[in-house]
């Protein structure tokens, strides 16, 4: 975590939140009450000096550190991204604009990850792969039902690879909903380093759905929470040459 100063050191000073010096993008400085999907999905207001940065990125095709605001004078390190692709049709901007006014945006920032290490189980049997299925879709189900019932437009994203699975809305309030699911009555799960990365966001919660196959029973984890509850065991190491 780092001051607001400390950030202005790192990044090169500056109030936007695509910081630039001598026309080189430096990083990124992100609250998440404009932009509640970053760091991965970026909107891009209609003025000339942001629309001008981030194009600039766009161009740039290299990565930056990026930060999220957690609190007043906290930020918190997201990680290393590079902005792969810039949208701004009307269907792209109606989708992604989220509370904000489409004819205040130009357009659509799409920003991947340099951590691309993910850690893959395989089940073990055809079976099991039938089963995992079943699982992973009745907990999706009984969390996107849960937060429909307390008011919230629930949004599937798990195909858009940013990071967790479902985006809930609630007017101004945004949650990203990362769900675990197991046929057991016990919490069991497994985390990629990359996941635990993305619980660093403050719209970050965890569901895990337990008897997933008989009587789901569905519980919400802030990131703290999970930190505080669940031993974490290391399942493999990575091994390079020093």
């Amino acid at each position: 975590m780092v001051t607001t100063k400390e950030l202005a050191s790192i990044l090169a000073g500056g109030d936007s939140y695509i910081r630039t010096k001598n026309n080189i993008v430096k990083g990124l400085a992100i609250t998440t009450t404009d932009n509640p999907e970053a760091p991965e999905i970026i909107v891009v207001g209609n003025g000339p000096r942001i629309i001008k940065s981030a194009k600039l990125f766009l161009e740039q095709k290299e990565y930056v550190p990026v930060y999220v605001k957690q609190a007043t004078n906290k930020w918190k390190f997201m990680g290393n991204y590079r902005a792969e692709r810039y949208l701004n049709d009307s269907e792209t901007i109606e989708r992604y604009r989220r509370h904000r006014k489409a004819e205040d945006i130009d357009g659509i920032l799409f920003l991947n990850s340099d951590d691309k290490d993910e850690v893959i189980i395989q089940p073990r049997t055809a079976i099991d792969v039938e089963k995992k299925k079943r699982v992973e879709l009745s907990a999706i189900n009984t969390t996107i039902s849960y937060y429909e019932s307390k008011g919230y437009k629930v949004i599937d994203r798990q195909k858009d690879n940013c990071g967790y699975d479902l985006l809930a809305e609630k007017g101004k309030s945004t949650l990203k909903l990362e769900v675990k699911g197991t046929a057991s009555e016990v919490q069991r799960f497994f985390l990629s380093r990359n996941e635990r990365a993305k619980s660093t966001d403050p719209l970050w919660r965890l569901i895990i759905v337990t008897s997933a196959l008989s009587k789901p029973y569905l519980e919400v984890f802030t990131t703290e929470q999970m930190e505080s509850k669940f031993n974490f065991s290391e399942l493999c190491w990575e091994c390079t040459i020093p």
